[in-house]
């Protein structure tokens, strides 16, 4: 039954609608079938497959055999048409399907048998291509569910018959035939490994390795034996042969035995293969522990939890969330150098037009205003040569600050400008001004809190200072004195803090 499913597929080609509405009666679209699958057969390996189009070119040359004195677009179009109906690219699993009874324990079951027959791939290029299945081979042989060693024995024996005979066209054809179980001798094999990657549970050392490994050892030592013998028995009959239709095929024949041999050492290869891979595998899939994926429910989990927190609360767990869901991130570190050549680099482009420099008076003035005008700088500068000789705080100062001149207040920055000036000159005592006799303003920092509503920090004490000139020839340092001692100058009196109009 099973051999009737696959064939069905086939024969239901010369029933098409199609052939009668497009004209192609005279065409045998069953052979052609066979004819594709012929192709596709002998010419893919282990591993590889068949260009689609390749076929569609062979099945067309068949068909105009079939039908000659059409056009070629004719042909070509019958043969793209069969080949899509054989791949069966009207169902998305493109499977055909056949219901099979059998007798069972159970009684009479009734099961639903999935095949395919020409079965599209991608090939190493990735373009399409296609393959062919257990299914499509058991329509060339004429068996199902068989031994394949002792078919391939049988089919050799018979060659070796036909070559003491001299019939060279059925030994050929019985060569074929030993081709063909080769090749799904490998394909069973192949078949075996890749259910291996996807689950070597599934594989019973002893009963599906151990075993069949065994046996296809001797096999392959069997086959290729046979196969040399019977290349040196076609190597007797070419040099006593001279008829040149015989030897053509007898070379024919040759290159067909030469091709089992090179198929014999592919599979001498994969046997080689099997036991790491089923190691290799069982450490993968069995030994390594399995990944424990935590799945988080973001409404219930996440969500809610976050909306019940305030924005501050809640910029930590949803950090840590994102951070778990993106994965560690590896900072970019830039090597300066390297910083320096990209910034430097040119871009890559076809043609650059060039653009004429101008002169330096054609640049537009774009020079950022002051922050201070000069109105600031002399209020400042006034308050500070006004400081009393008992000295005055820095926050009486940014007072008188924030309340000077017409149209001026609390906004124009100038008490800004004074704290600048006031830390500046504690950072830097004017030494130099007091060494040459000149005076000068000295802020000290006496651990007054400063208590101001823009500023924070120390109250600093502005005071007065005069030095004493020291001679050029004498290394001396500048007497400062105390604000309250008789030799104290002071520059002015409290009374000018106050601004003028």
């Amino acid at each position: 039954m099973k051999a009737l499913a696959v064939v069905r597929p086939l024969l239901a080609l010369d029933e098409s609608p199609a052939k009668r509405e497009r004209g192609w009666e005279e065409y045998r679209l069953a052979e052609l079938a066979l004819a594709a699958i012929d192709f596709v057969t002998l010419r893919i390996g282990a591993r590889t497959a068949v260009r689609q189009e390749a076929v569609v070119e062979q099945v067309a040359e068949s068909a105009a055999l079939q039908v000659p004195g059409r056009a070629g677009t004719e042909y070509r179009e019958v043969a793209r048409w069969l080949v899509e109906r054989m791949i069966n690219t009207e169902r998305h699993d493109r499977c055909f399907r056949h219901e099979i009874g059998s007798v069972t324990s159970d009684g009479f079951v009734v099961r639903e048998f999935p095949f395919q027959i020409l079965k599209d791939v991608p090939d190493e290029a990735g373009q399409a291509a296609l393959t062919v299945t257990d299914a499509a081979i058991t329509v060339l042989v004429h068996a199902i569910d068989v031994d394949i060693a002792s078919e391939q024995i049988a089919a050799e024996a018979k060659l070796a018959a036909l070559l003491k005979r001299a019939r060279i066209g059925e030994a050929w054809q019985a060569a074929r035939t030993a081709h063909v179980q080769s090749i799904r001798y490998a394909k069973e094999l192949l078949d075996r490994m890749e259910e291996m990657k996807r689950n070597v549970r599934a594989i019973d050392w002893e009963a599906d390795l151990e075993g069949p490994l065994k046996e296809a050892q001797e096999h392959v030592e069997e086959r290729s034996r046979a196969e040399t013998q019977l290349k040196a028995q076609v190597a007797q009959l070419l040099a006593v042969t001279e008829e040149e239709d015989k030897r053509q095929r007898l070379e024919s024949l040759d290159a067909l035995i030469e091709d089992c041999l090179q198929r014999h050492l592919m599979l001498i290869d994969m046997l080689l293969r099997v036991v790491p891979e089923f190691r290799r595998q069982q450490d993968r899939q069995i030994f390594v522990p399995p990944v424990i994926h935590a799945r988080v429910h973001l409404r219930s989990q996440l969500l809610e939890p976050a909306l019940e927190l305030s924005i501050d609360d809640s910029e930590r767990p949803l950090e840590a969330f994102v951070r778990g869901v993106l994965g560690p991130v590896r900072p970019r570190v830039m090597y300066l150098p390297d910083y320096f050549e990209a910034l430097t680099r040119m871009p890559e482009q076809a043609e650059v037009e060039l653009v004429a420099v101008g002169a330096p008076e054609d640049w537009e003035d774009t020079s950022d205003p002051p922050r201070f005008d000069d109105a600031q700088h002399a209020w400042v500068d006034r308050l500070l040569s006004a400081v009393p000789g008992e000295g005055v705080r820095l926050s009486r100062l940014l007072e008188r600050a924030r309340q000077w001149g017409e149209g001026r207040g609390p906004g124009d920055d100038t008490d800004h400008l004074l704290a600048m000036e006031t830390a500046h000159r504690f950072r830097h005592v004017p030494v130099a001004e007091l060494a040459r006799g000149e005076e000068a303003v000295v802020v000290v920092d006496d651990g007054t809190e400063l208590d101001d509503t823009v500023f924070g920090g120390s109250d600093f004490l502005l005071l007065p200072a005069t030095g004493e000139p020291v001679s050029d020839n004498v290394d001396a340092t500048p007497d400062i004195q105390p604000p309250h001692s008789s030799e104290f100058a002071p520059l002015t009196t409290s009374d000018d803090l106050e601004p003028s109009a």
